[in-house]
């Protein structure tokens, strides 16, 4: 699938879960949707931010807080990134509390999981929307 002169963005996933991430990965790229770069957790993402500008971030929630905490650090001006950077999360289940901070974090859109490797398609291309992203 040729996807010459198609405008995408580059999005940063952060999923531990290897085929998953490859699955996303290589989905988005043949469909044009993104270039994707890959992180296998929090502490590697927050690199990545500060190495170079990024469209969007895709990012799995885990059990320990860290992939909140560097919310909380992108949405404070901590990271290389703009404050609105449009953010998407997936998670394994989620309460009214969880609910309410990603609320508060300006999270996009949650997708639990297991998920459809469609229904992640549709958020990395939604997540384009909110505004123009830079090319890579």
């Amino acid at each position: 699938m040729s996807t010459t002169g198609t405008r995408h963005c580059r999005l940063l996933l952060v999923e531990p879960q290897f085929v998953l991430r490859r699955t996303v990965t290589v989905m988005a790229r043949e469909m044009g949707l993104a270039d994707v770069q890959e992180a296998t957790s929090a502490a590697v993402a927050e690199r990545l931010l500060s190495e170079r500008p990024y469209g969007a971030l895709l990012i799995a929630l885990d059990e320990q807080g860290e992939a909140l905490a560097l919310l909380r650090r992108l949405r404070s001006g901590e990271t290389a990134q703009p404050l609105d950077l449009p953010v998407a999360a997936t998670a394994a289940a989620c309460d009214v509390e969880l609910a309410l901070r990603l609320k508060e974090l300006d999270v996009f859109r949650l997708l639990l999981k297991p998920f459809k490797v469609r229904g992640v398609l549709e958020v990395i291309e939604a997540l384009r929307a909110p505004a123009l992203l830079p090319e890579h």
